[in-house]
C-alpha cells in the first residue's frame, strides 16, 4: 500500500523538476539563438551597405567626371571663349546636386613669358580681376583663369597649379591619355587661408579642352571635398547607420583621402568591419566600413521575438513531457491516438493537395485572363467582360487607347525601354480609373478601358481626359532623358443591341479620327465619323500613276529676312489636285505614300522640279523636306547630285529639311547627311522641339539649320514666359554655330519679337502664303516695283 502510495508522489515530483529543467534549457537556447540571429543580421547590414555606398561614391565621381566632359566639349566648341561664355555654359549645371563639389575651373599653361600676356589676354575676355601667381619651378605654369563656384564660396582665380604636385600630376594623366584622371588627395590652395579645423582633404578632377582640329586648349577641373562628398554618400545610403574613412596607398604610405568615422560605435565585434576597394581613374582606393550605434540597434530583432521563440520552445517541451509522465492505463490508448493520427495526417495531406490544385487552376485562370508585362486583364479577359456587359446594358463606355510615338521609343532606346513605358501606363490607367472599371491591354501599345455605371459621354470624356493628363504629368526615365507618355484615346459609348465586337470597332474608329487630328487628345465617336484607314484606300489607288497623270505640283512660300521683308530663299511644298476628290492635303495623302513606298519617287519629283525651277531666280536657295523612308534608300545620295547636275543648281543653294524622328538610325540616315554636307548641301531640322533628340546628341549631328516649329512662335506674347522655349532654341543654335528660321510666322508682333531673340530668318502667312511658281514671281515684282 505504501509502495502505491509513493510511486505516484515520485512520478509527479521527477515531472514538475524535469518541465522546469526544460523550461529554462529553452529559454537559455532561444537566447543564445536570438544573439546569432542578431549577429548574422548585422553582419548582411555591414555587407549591404559597404556595396550599396562603394558603389554610389564610384557612380558620383563618374557622373562628375561625364558632366566635366560635357562642359569641356561645351567649351572647346567656342572659338573665342569669354568670361561670359564660361558663366552661361557652367550655369546649365551648377545648381545640380554636387556634394563635395568646390567649383568649376579653366585651367590654361603658360610659360615664364607668356604670364603677362596670358593675363591681358583674360582680362580682354571679361576677368577683368584675373591676378596671375606663378609659384612652380621649371619654367611652366597652369593657372585656373576662369572659376565658377559651386559651394556658395568666393575663391580668388590666378593660381598655379602647377605648385601643387598632386594637382600638377593629375592634369599631366588627363592629357596624356587624353580623358579623365583624378589628383591624389590634398588640401586645396583655396582652403588653405581657412583656420585649420575647417580644412579638410579633397582631390582634383580634370578633364582636356579640346578646340577645333584637335587643338589642346588646357584643362577643365573640379575640386571635390573628400570628407563632405564622403558623408553625403553616407548619410543617402545608409541613414547614418554606418561610418567610414577613404584611403589610398602613395608609395609604401597609406594616406587618408576621406574621413567620416568619428560616429562609429565603440562595443562591437571587429568581425562586423568591412573593407571595400574603389577603383577610380588610375587610383583604387580602400574603403573602410564601421557600424554605428544605430546599426546595432536595428539589426536587434527585439523582445518580442525572443519571447515567442521562448514560448513556443516551453510549449513544446511541456507537451513532450506531458506524454512521458502520462500513466500506463493510457498506454493502451496510444496506439488509438496513434491510428488516429495516421488518419488525419492522411485527411491533411489530401487536404494540402486539394488546397494546391485548387491554387494551380486560379493561376492558370489568371495567366489566361491576365497580360504577364502589365498585369492588367488581357484580350480574353477583355472579351469576357465585354460579354457580360455589352448588349443588356447601355449605362457603359469603352476608351480604346493608342500610344503616340511607341515605335520610336522602342527604336530609339530599345525594347526594354518601351516595356517600361507600357508597365508605367498601366499604373497610370489604375491610378484614373475606379475600382470597378476593367482596365486592359488589347495588344502591343493597345489598352482598353471599359467604364461601367457612366452616366453620360461627357463622364466618359472627363476619365479620358484624366488619363491623357496623368500620364502627360507622368515622364518615363530612359537613362538620361524622360520621355513623356502621350497618347489618342477613341471614346464610344454603349447602344441598345450593342455587341462587344460593335463597340470595339466605333471606339477604334474615334481613336484612329484622334490620331490624325493631333496626337495626345480624344474624340467620341459619332454617326459621321467614318474609319480613316477605309477612307484612305481611294488614297492609295489615286497614287498609283498620280505622276503620270500630272495631278501633283509644286508650290513655294518665301523665306524672308526679318531685318528687311527680303526673300533669301524659298520652301517647296507638295499639292495634289486629284480630279475627283478635289484638294488632298499633304497631311492626308504623304502618310500614305511612305506607307506604300511612293514617296521615294514623289519626293525625287518634287526635288527636280524645286530645283529646275530655282536655278533661274538668281541667289535665292530652296529648302526641300526629305521623308524618313527617303534616308533608307540606297541610292538617294547619288540621285540628289544627279539632280543638282542636270538642272545647274549649285549645291550651296539646296538645304535639305528632314524631321529629328528621322535621326535615330545613325548608321544609315546621319551617314548620308554627312555626305550631303560634304558635297556642299546644308541640312535642316524641321520642326525642332517636337521630337526626341538630346542636346548631347544634337552635338553630334551633322546639321546647320533649325527651324523652329510654329507652336512655339504661336507662344510669343511680348512676356519672358511666352519666348522662353524659342529663346533657348536661339541661344542653343547661336552656341552650336547653327542658322535659325521661325515658322509660322502670322503677325508683325511675332516677327519684331523673333529679330529681338535674334532670329534672322522667318516664313509663314504674314509674308506670303504657299503660291505657283507664275504666282512667286508676279508678287516679287510687284513688291519691286512698289519698293522702287
Amino acid at each position: 500500500m505504501l509502495r502505491m502510495l509513493v510511486r505516484p508522489s515520485w512520478r509527479r515530483w521527477t515531472g514538475i523538476a524535469l518541465v522546469v529543467v526544460v523550461a529554462l534549457a529553452g529559454t537559455g537556447a532561444s537566447w543564445a539563438a536570438q544573439r546569432t540571429d542578431e549577429r548574422r543580421s548585422a553582419a548582411h547590414l555591414m555587407d549591404r551597405y559597404t556595396s550599396d555606398v562603394s558603389r554610389a561614391i564610384s557612380t558620383e565621381i563618374q557622373r562628375y567626371g561625364e558632366m566635366l566632359t560635357d562642359v569641356a566639349v561645351a567649351v572647346g566648341a567656342q572659338p573665342d571663349l569669354t568670361a561670359t561664355d564660361f558663366t552661361w555654359i557652367t550655369n546649365t549645371v551648377s545648381n545640380r546636386r554636387l556634394p563635395g563639389a568646390t567649383s568649376f575651373d579653366l585651367v590654361t599653361e603658360s610659360t615664364d613669358s607668356g604670364v603677362a600676356g596670358l593675363q591681358s589676354s583674360w582680362r580682354q575676355r571679361g576677368a577683368r580681376n584675373l591676378t596671375l601667381k606663378p609659384l612652380a619651378s621649371g619654367g611652366r605654369h597652369a593657372f585656373t583663369v576662369l572659376r565658377r563656384s559651386l559651394d556658395g564660396r568666393n575663391r580668388p582665380s590666378g593660381t598655379d597649379l602647377y605648385a601643387v604636385p598632386e594637382a600638377a600630376e593629375a592634369l599631366r594623366d588627363s592629357r596624356s591619355s587624353g580623358g579623365f584622371a583624378v589628383s591624389r588627395a590634398y588640401v586645396l590652395q583655396s582652403d588653405r587661408t581657412l583656420p585649420v579645423a575647417q580644412q579638410q582633404l579633397s582631390f582634383r578632377l580634370a578633364v582636356p579642352v579640346y578646340h577645333t582640329g584637335n587643338r589642346f586648349g588646357g584643362w577643365l577641373t573640379m575640386g571635390v571635398h573628400g570628407h563632405d562628398l564622403l558623408t553625403a554618400m553616407l548619410q543617402a545610403q545608409t541613414s547614418g547607420a554606418v561610418a567610414a574613412d577613404l584611403s589610398e596607398l602613395n608609395g609604401t604610405v597609406v594616406q587618408t583621402v576621406a574621413a567620416a568615422s568619428a560616429g562609429r560605435a565603440h562595443d562591437y565585434s571587429a568581425s562586423l568591419d568591412r573593407v571595400a576597394r574603389i577603383t577610380i581613374g588610375a587610383h583604387t582606393w580602400t574603403f573602410e566600413v564601421y557600424p554605428t550605434d544605430a546599426l546595432l540597434r536595428e539589426s536587434r530583432q527585439g523582445i518580442v521575438g525572443t519571447t515567442f521563440r521562448v514560448a513556443m520552445t516551453i510549449t513544446a517541451l511541456l507537451t513532450l513531457i506531458v506524454g512521458l509522465l502520462a500513466s500506463a492505463r493510457n498506454r493502451a490508448m496510444a496506439k488509438v491516438d496513434a491510428a488516429t493520427a495516421a488518419l488525419r495526417d492522411d485527411i491533411e495531406r489530401r487536404e494540402q493537395v486539394e488546397t494546391r490544385l485548387r491554387e494551380r487552376e486560379l493561376e492558370l485562370q489568371r495567366m489566361v485572363l491576365q497580360d504577364p508585362l502589365t498585369g492588367l486583364a488581357n484580350r480574353a479577359g477583355l472579351d469576357a467582360r465585354l460579354a457580360e456587359c455589352v448588349g443588356p446594358n447601355t449605362d457603359i463606355a469603352l476608351l480604346l487607347i493608342d500610344l503616340d510615338g511607341f515605335k520610336l521609343v522602342n527604336d530609339v532606346y530599345g525594347h526594354a525601354a518601351g516595356d517600361a513605358m507600357l508597365t508605367e501606363f498601366a499604373r497610370v490607367l489604375h491610378a484614373s480609373t475606379r475600382a470597378g472599371d476593367v482596365v486592359a491591354r488589347f495588344g502591343g501599345d493597345e489598352f482598353v478601358v471599359l467604364l461601367t455605371d457612366v452616366p453620360d459621354e461627357a463622364s466618359a470624356v472627363t476619365t479620358a481626359e484624366r488619363i491623357l493628363a496623368c500620364a502627360a504629368a507622368t515622364p518615363v526615365r530612359m537613362g538620361e532623358d524622360a520621355q513623356t507618355i502621350r497618347a489618342s484615346i477613341g471614346v464610344a459609348t454603349g447602344r441598345v443591341g450593342d455587341t462587344p465586337q460593335e463597340l470595339l470597332r466605333r471606339a477604334d474608329t474615334a481613336m484612329y479620327q484622334a490620331k490624325h487630328l493631333g496626337k495626345h487628345g480624344v474624340q467620341v465617336h459619332h454617326a459621321a465619323m467614318t474609319d480613316r484607314r477605309t477612307a484612305q484606300s481611294p488614297l492609295v489607288e489615286g497614287l498609283t500613276g498620280v505622276l503620270e497623270r500630272g495631278e501633283l505640283h509644286v508650290v513655294y512660300q518665301p523665306l524672308v529676312d526679318l531685318a528687311d521683308g527680303r526673300p533669301v530663299g524659298v520652301e517647296a511644298l507638295l499639292r495634289w489636285e486629284h480630279p475627283r476628290l478635289g484638294s488632298i492635303a499633304p497631311a492626308e495623302f504623304i502618310p500614305v505614300a511612305e506607307r506604300t513606298g511612293a514617296i521615294a519617287e514623289i519626293g525625287l519629283f518634287v526635288l527636280k522640279t524645286a530645283c529646275r525651277q530655282v536655278a533661274q531666280w538668281g541667289d535665292l536657295y530652296v529648302s526641300v523636306n526629305l521623308s524618313p523612308r527617303q534616308l533608307q534608300e540606297p541610292t538617294l545620295v547619288h540621285d540628289v547630285l544627279d539632280v543638282l547636275a542636270r538642272t545647274g543648281l549649285e549645291p550651296h543653294r539646296l538645304v535639305l529639311e528632314i524631321t529629328e524622328s528621322a535621326l535615330v538610325d545613325e548608321s544609315t540616315g546621319i551617314a548620308m547627311l554627312r555626305e550631303f554636307r560634304e558635297c556642299g548641301i546644308r541640312v535642316a531640322i524641321d520642326d525642332f522641339g517636337t521630337g526626341y533628340s538630346s542636346l548631347h546628341y544634337l552635338t553630334r549631328l551633322p546639321v546647320d539649320i533649325l527651324k523652329i516649329d510654329r507652336s512655339f512662335v504661336a507662344q510669343l506674347n511680348g512676356t519672358p514666359e511666352g519666348s522662353g522655349i524659342a529663346g533657348a532654341i536661339l541661344r542653343l543654335s547661336q552656341v552650336l554655330h547653327l542658322t535659325t528660321i521661325a515658322e509660322g510666322v502670322e503677325t508683325a508682333s511675332q516677327a519684331a519679337e523673333l529679330q529681338l531673340l535674334g532670329c534672322g530668318t522667318g516664313q509663314g502667312y504674314l509674308f506670303a502664303r504657299p503660291m505657283p511658281a507664275e504666282e512667286l514671281v508676279e508678287l516679287a515684282e510687284t513688291r519691286a516695283t512698289a519698293a522702287g
